[in-house]
């Protein structure tokens, strides 16, 4: 590590460096809370029009091109990421530790990545449980307390510049499977929403089986890969596969590829689909139709969202769905030619959705496998 400088990163960025506020006379602001950024990826921007409408008190930092924001609250979730193209009057949650890098000394996505890393989020994980709010947080000065290590700025740019290219790749394939997404449901809501009362009426149950979990004893989970993978709940949900993680030994309720994963505890209606066959907990249902159409099976239940709603309000102070009450949702059966018909033109979608997703899981092995070693000069990266 020749030519390597250590330092805190307080000593080489600086923290929330510029605050909002009305003096601005911006007429609107586009708006970040911590929840709509994960992993890099920003879900939606609210746009507020200053005057008019009421702006969260929480909308306090100001943000540019390049600043890093990482969340002080549950930093275990990664909501976190690089503000990488231009936004006019960008305001971020009080939420959110700003960190801009003073770029004579550091390369603001070397920043990114240093902060982002697996084992300095495992350790602002376990300062945040350890610490007595009532959610678990951090502040932002234990972020600028962490000590780093500084390649020369031309191979911090070199690095950065390897990785950021993998991150590029996998994020041109995640807009690329929300664009997909989007594709099928306007299919499915004009073939199926804004045409359903010419289709009869039925419940749920009359065109799904419902597979409802339960969960292993506690001594057969592990993270080896021993057994089958287990989804406890929606903890491991992704944008349309879960993450393979935990694994169990001795499953008690399984579902099949390609099966709808539903969440009927608390949050009661976020879904996905099982990328391969795997055991099921107590929080989730696997559904699936009658006849095998599970591009079909996808979008309806989707679409269901409002009666899921119902259950997430109405029920326990946890909200929880049972078996009978899925089964009972009043809906509509259209003919199996047309739902055959929507088969055959979504499920190529879909297909290409797992394909994106399979080659997504490929690149982040490959990014993960080499960000350590770029960052720790394992591996050095001639400049």
């Amino acid at each position: 590590m020749s030519g390597w400088k250590k330092f805190k990163i307080k000593d080489v960025v600086y923290i929330n460096p510029e605050n909002y506020s009305t003096k601005d006379q911006w007429d609107y602001i586009n708006y970040l809370e911590t929840s709509n950024l994960t992993e890099g990826r920003i879900d939606s921007l609210q746009k507020i029009h200053v005057g008019i409408d009421k702006i969260p008190s929480r909308a306090k930092r100001k943000v540019k091109v390049d600043d890093v924001l990482i969340s002080t609250v549950r930093p275990n979730q990664k909501h976190y990421g690089i503000i990488r193209n231009f936004v006019n009057n960008f305001v971020v949650s009080t939420g959110f530790a700003v960190l801009r890098a003073n770029q004579d000394m550091l390369d603001p996505y070397y920043l990114y990545l240093l902060v982002t890393r697996d084992n300095v989020t495992e350790y602002l994980s376990n300062v945040a449980e350890d610490s007595t709010t009532a959610y678990p947080s951090i502040t932002p000065n234990i972020i600028g307390e962490l000590d780093i290590a500084l390649p020369p700025l031309l191979e911090q740019k070199a690095i950065a510049e390897i990785l950021r290219s993998l991150d590029d790749k996998i994020d041109l394939l995640h807009r690329n499977n929300q664009t997909l997404e989007a594709m099928a449901e306007t299919i499915f809501r004009q073939w199926f929403i804004e045409e359903a009362d010419k289709f009869d009426k039925c419940l749920f149950g009359d065109e799904f089986d419902i597979v409802m979990g339960q969960s292993p004893p506690g001594n057969t989970y592990n993270e080896v890969g021993d057994g089958i993978v287990f989804f406890q709940g929606r903890s491991d949900f992704g944008f349309r596969f879960p993450t393979e993680r935990v694994y169990c030994t001795s499953p008690k309720r399984i579902a099949k590829r390609f099966d709808v994963l539903l969440s009927v505890r608390a949050p009661v209606g976020d879904i996905n689909m099982a990328m391969e066959e795997c055991c099921i907990g107590r929080g989730l249902a696997a559904i699936r139709h009658k006849k095998g159409y599970t591009s079909y099976a996808y979008y309806k239940v989707k679409s269901l969202q409002d009666e899921f709603d119902v259950f997430e309000r109405e029920g326990t102070v946890f909200g929880a769905v049972s078996k009978n009450d899925l089964k009972s949702i009043k809906t509509t059966m259209p003919s199996e030619k047309l739902v055959r018909k929507f088969e055959d033109v979504v499920s190529p979608i879909d297909s290409q959705i797992y394909f994106n997703t399979l080659q997504i899981r490929t690149l982040q092995s490959l990014r993960n496998a080499l960000l350590p070693k770029l960052i720790t000069g394992e591996i050095r990266v001639p400049v």
